[in-house]
């Protein structure tokens, strides 16, 4: 190809090579590499979306949601770093370059994202002490709801109201936890208020009564009523039975529904506020 006699073919380095030329083929090259790269991590996340959904297959898993949903979160991101890492290879990046690079990322992030390994060591605390697992009903710092989603660095949960609340896991490990799904059976403690000059021994006979007969309460365990404060207007009688954990609020209200049926049946006086307005004339 003949060369054209260009202004710009006066710039020319110490060897005689047109300046513009040579960053024009660099480019190129260049361009090439990055989409060699692009199209690379593509495919990678392609084989890891693949890799992941065998995974979630696998039935020695799929019994215990927490430890798949963290182990995939851990797979996951050893996944992307590989293809990452093959991906710089095949850019042009040599074996001391990434290794350097990693080790100067892994500084940074040591030294400015403290909170993020403390989230990290977070969730390698909780997959092994297991204080929750997913589908427990649990409270933390005023928020309460299911477990929905146990991941490396933070922990979701679906609220009452059905809003998904994300936590870190620092915040789940360092904070007063209430895991109401810990044990197989919850205690219904309910305050049950009579007049006062009601048959005391009257209505602790139908509260046992309740107690032993009521289908969706536990027989086996013990079960505690009796007097326990005097109240303003009312003799104040503390209730506590077990019920299983399935469906414990749906037998609580049930079941003060069906106390407060039982004692108006029997004429027992239940006590509640009234407010006297005494009018003077002049």
């Amino acid at each position: 190809m003949k060369n054209l006699n260009l202004p710009f073919d006066i710039l020319r380095d110490e060897h005689g090579e047109n300046i513009l030329h040579k960053l024009f083929y660099e480019s190129i090259d260049f361009l090439i590499r990055l989409l060699i790269f692009l199209i690379f991590l593509y495919i990678g996340s392609l084989c890891v979306k693949k890799i992941l959904k065998y995974f979630d297959k696998l039935p020695a898993l799929n019994s215990d949601l927490s430890t798949q949903q963290f182990i995939r979160s851990i797979i996951k991101i050893g996944l992307y770093g590989i293809f990452v890492v093959i991906g710089l290879l095949l850019f042009g990046f040599s074996e001391s370059s990434i290794a350097t690079m990693i080790s100067a990322i892994g500084l940074g992030i040591g030294i400015s994202l403290k909170e993020f390994l403390s989230n990290f060591a977070g969730g390698i605390i909780i997959f092994f002490t297991r204080p929750f697992v997913v589908g427990n009903f649990i409270k933390i710092n005023g928020v309460m709801g299911e477990v929905y989603k146990i991941s490396v660095f933070s922990t979701e949960i679906n609220s009452l109201d059905s809003r998904r609340i994300i936590i870190p896991n620092t915040v789940m490990i360092s904070n007063n936890l209430i895991n109401f799904d810990s044990n197989d059976y919850r205690r219904i403690q309910l305050t049950v208020s009579v007049a006062y000059g009601s048959n005391l021994k009257q209505v602790i006979d139908i509260l046992n009564e309740i107690a032993n007969t009521y289908p969706d309460l536990d027989k086996t365990k013990e079960n505690f009523i009796n007097t326990m404060t005097y109240g303003d207007s009312s003799l104040n009688i503390l209730f506590l039975v077990w019920t299983k954990r399935e469906g414990y609020y749906k037998v609580r209200g049930e079941l003060m529904a069906y106390i407060l049926d039982k004692l108006t049946e029997e004429k027992v006086d239940i006590p509640f506020n009234t407010l006297t307005v005494n009018i003077e004339k002049d």
